[in-house]
């Protein structure tokens, strides 16, 4: 594998120490070195979600800021998964219990996945920032809009067209986007293309279950809110593989669970 575009991860050592042998020299090790621990592309980008390091001044903010994508994962799926297990109505849960859930939209959807958003654009990671920023945005608008203190359903009643259409046509066009999102997560490895692909599934059917609320087929709408979740819980797991990956990553276990690269595939025709 090519080694272009490799980062370092540096440990500091414990600086101004100086332990002197006999001869006035520092005894064992040297002390204030530093160990640098090289990443392939491919490990980079299973790490970061990019195809590689593109600057020396990128090397400096992953040195400074670590790695902020096992972040943006934890809380984007801490606030997914309940959400879609709502949706299929485990433990006797409705679409009312989803005001259970304002604090983690509001927090881990919300906050978490910003600030996730924030360090993986000052590191130079587009991709997941801009990920981890958007879903963060739309994790806060579903809590306004969901929030009684807002009113928003109240005002425009939770049944017809006035609040149905309108949030539906809303998570149509965030399907597209996500699709969008899926297709340039071809370029990195299959599992995160599983959970992009999937989520934007989501939205498209959730944007038709409130189309059917709107014209008031309450059945249908109550079958495709639970298929919504059922595709939805696909991408959950997905995430639950590739955040395991991550945190294993983070500590350099020995072993991992593969993620299905996909960049060497892309090398491999732009070689040819």
């Amino acid at each position: 594998m090519s080694e272009a575009g490799l980062t370092d991860k540096t440990a500091g050592g414990h600086h101004g120490a100086n332990y002197e042998g006999d001869n006035g020299k520092p005894a064992g090790a040297d002390l204030n070195r530093q160990v640098s621990v090289t990443l392939t592309p491919q490990q980079f980008e299973e790490m970061y979600f990019q195809p590689g390091v593109k600057s020396r001044a990128q090397q400096e903010n992953i040195k400074a800021f670590g790695n902020p994508t096992p972040l943006g994962i934890v809380c984007f799926l801490l606030t997914y998964t309940p959400t879609m297990c709502v949706l299929m109505g485990f433990r006797g849960t409705t679409t009312s219990s989803l005001l259970g859930l304002l604090g983690s939209y509001y927090l881990f959807g919300g906050m978490g996945m910003w600030i996730s958003g924030i360090l993986e654009w000052i590191v130079g990671n587009t991709y997941p920032s801009l990920v981890f920023i958007s879903f963060g945005s739309f994790w806060l608008s579903l809590g306004i809009t969901l929030d009684p203190n807002y009113q928003v359903q109240q005002t425009l009643g939770m049944t017809g067209p006035a609040f149905n259409s309108a949030f539906g046509l809303y998570l149509v066009f965030w399907s597209i986007y996500v699709y969008f999102l899926s297709i340039a997560a071809l370029k990195t490895n299959v599992t995160l293309f599983i959970i992009v692909f999937f989520v934007a599934m989501t939205f498209n059917l959730l944007g038709v279950t409130y189309f059917k609320l709107a014209s008031g087929d309450l059945a249908l709408a109550s079958t495709l809110a639970t298929a919504t979740g059922a595709v939805g819980f696909v991408s959950s797991v997905a995430g639950y593989w590739i955040l395991l990956h991550l945190i294993l990553a983070s500590v350099e276990f020995p072993v991992n669970v593969p993620l299905g690269d996909l960049s060497r595939f892309y090398k491999k025709r732009e070689a040819a």
